[in-house]
């Protein structure tokens, strides 16, 4: 067989899709959400790495050939698409040979496989050293919390906090206020017929970073002070084509001299520049030292850092224990830290800003398009307005926060979360070598028809308890939607911040889309692609 037969037989082959074997006991089901245990089977052997199917890694072009336009079986699809195509294409666990990165790497797709690998207890978060963030922070004098032994161990301690429903309360109001100013500028951003103009996400990004700050610090930032762009003939973009897709999108305040803009201003902007430009990505260019990116991500992430220690110091000044505000009782236990804080406060804003923002935007435009379910939040809102005004108390908005909730699994922000082995363990009836990354692939599991039914559509009521039976999330496997994995601190707060979000633009306005169907890109994050057609519609 000739050379150029084998490549178009390695690039187009559909090989069969294998039933993996596993020594944890497997679910067998009748219906969507029905499952039954099935006994676990005894395993004298386990299969080697090599033996679980993946794309051929070909030479000189390695993996990249699967991705070539018109040629590539994946040249259609980025993201989230890519991961789905693996998936239906080679099954549960898919592995990505050591030709095309330093490692090798094994995604995982089935819940089951993935809370294999939670518990364990063999894996850890990757340390990717040589990044501009990691070099940012040896020359800052200090550690990255993830490299930080001390620092680490935080993190657990953090989560257990953040999901403590009696601490969570403390920042209702802050919340409330924050989410009250993010809207009523939301409303003066209109123009002709009431539609938003291109600085929707730069306000979605001030109130995500506003509401960071003051639940890490216990202060406003000031990202909401000010007048917002107010868009004119001399200062209104006009609308890309595909021809213009090299022109960057830059927001008014990238457009202002660095001198008149606030503190919390040029926070808003420094956060804004690293998303845009995926710092935080690893990639050829934030990997070479003498690369212009690498230095001007060094640049921006200095500039991240100065800034937070900005607000840090101002957090600090203002804590006293005789008369400590609510939202002041994070940064309170805390303390015994003292500066050891900063590198632990500047990676949540680092890792928290870009994806609280983009799921916000997400379940903006859920609700634009689901008229029925955003009446339906509304009528609760007003329900629950009319009830503290008779003074019953209404602590919580259930339908509310179930849209949030399926805004977080149909449109999680990131694919997924990555996991190094750091000894030989068993996936599957896989044997997994030490230094593996493993990619735990929850942005595609939240989406499984078997897990979810109907998995693609925008249904709220599945988090309610009265919601349909058979579509009731929790029939769906508990590890299948996990936005942002396990160990994550923002897993029990980001539905809570959403929630306050959402209930303070429902209480006034309706939101519509009128445009076509956007894109979705990953850039660091899985987000919906500009330009926005959203509409903020008075409620009648």
């Amino acid at each position: 067989m000739s050379k150029t037969v084998l490549a178009r037989h390695c690039l187009f082959s559909r090989p069969s899709r294998r039933q993996i074997s596993t020594s944890a006991p497997r679910r067998t089901s009748t219906s969507p959400q029905r499952h039954n245990v099935a006994a676990p089977a005894l395993k004298t052997s386990y299969k080697k790495f090599t033996d679980i199917p993946g794309p051929i890694a070909l030479p000189m072009m390695r993996h990249h050939a699967h991705v070539l336009p018109r040629i590539g079986c994946f040249h259609h699809t980025v993201g989230l698409g890519l991961l789905e195509g693996l998936r239906d294409r080679y099954g549960d666990l898919v592995r990505l040979a050591k030709a095309s990165r330093s490692r090798p790497a094994l995604y995982v797709f089935d819940p089951d496989l993935m809370r294999e690998v939670y518990d364990s207890n063999v894996t850890e978060s990757p340390q990717w050293m040589g990044s501009p963030l990691a070099e940012q922070r040896l020359n800052a004098g200090t550690q990255c919390p993830m490299h930080n032994d001390e620092i680490k161990a935080i993190w657990p301690a953090m989560r257990t906090l953040l999901q403590d429903g009696a601490l969570l309360s403390n920042y209702d109001q802050a919340f409330d206020d924050i989410a009250s100013d993010v809207t009523r500028r939301l409303a003066e951003l209109r123009h002709a017929e009431n539609a938003l103009n291109e600085e929707v996400e730069t306000e979605v990004y001030r109130w995500a970073i506003e509401t960071i700050g003051v639940m890490m610090f216990g202060i406003r930032l000031g990202c909401l002070d000010g007048a917002v762009h107010v868009p004119s003939e001399h200062n209104r973009k006009p609308e890309k084509t595909s021809m213009d897709d090299h022109i960057q999108d830059l927001c008014s305040l990238s457009k202002r001299s660095i001198e008149e803009l606030t503190p919390a201003e040029k926070f808003v902007r420094c956060s804004l520049e690293i998303a845009n430009e995926s710092y935080l990505v690893r990639s050829e260019n934030t990997l070479k030292p003498e690369s212009p990116s690498f230095n001007d991500a060094l640049k921006a992430f200095d500039k991240h850092f100065c800034l937070t220690d900005h607000f840090l110091t101002r957090a600090l000044n203002e804590l006293n224990n005789d008369q400590l505000r609510p939202e002041q009782i994070l940064l309170d236990k805390l303390r015994p830290l003292d500066r050891r804080i900063l590198p632990l406060a500047a990676d949540v804003f680092l890792a928290g800003v870009d994806p609280l923002a983009q799921t916000a935007i997400s379940m903006f435009y859920q609700l634009s398009l689901n008229a029925a379910r955003q009446q339906k939040a509304h009528d609760e809102v007003v329900w629950a307005k009319a009830s503290r005004e008779e003074g019953i108390d209404v602590q919580e908005l259930p339908y509310v926060s179930a849209c949030a909730r399926e805004a977080l699994r149909l449109y999680p922000a990131t694919g997924g979360v990555v996991r190094r082995s750091k000894e030989e363990f068993v996936v599957g009836g896989y044997e997994v070598p030490a230094g593996v990354d493993i990619i735990l692939a929850h942005g595609v599991s939240s989406k499984v028809e078997q897990e979810w039914g109907r998995a693609k559509s925008f249904i709220p009521e599945r988090w309610c308890n009265e919601g349909w039976g058979p579509l009731n999330a929790s029939r769906a496997h508990p590890s299948s939607s996990m936005p942002f994995g396990q160990s994550c601190p923002a897993t029990g707060i980001v539905g809570k911040l959403l929630s306050s979000l959402a209930t303070r633009v429902l209480d006034k306005y309706r939101l519509e889309w009128h445009g076509p169907s956007p894109n979705i890109v990953t850039n660091g994050v899985n987000k919906i692609q500009s330009p926005y057609y959203f509409v903020l519609q008075n409620a009648g």
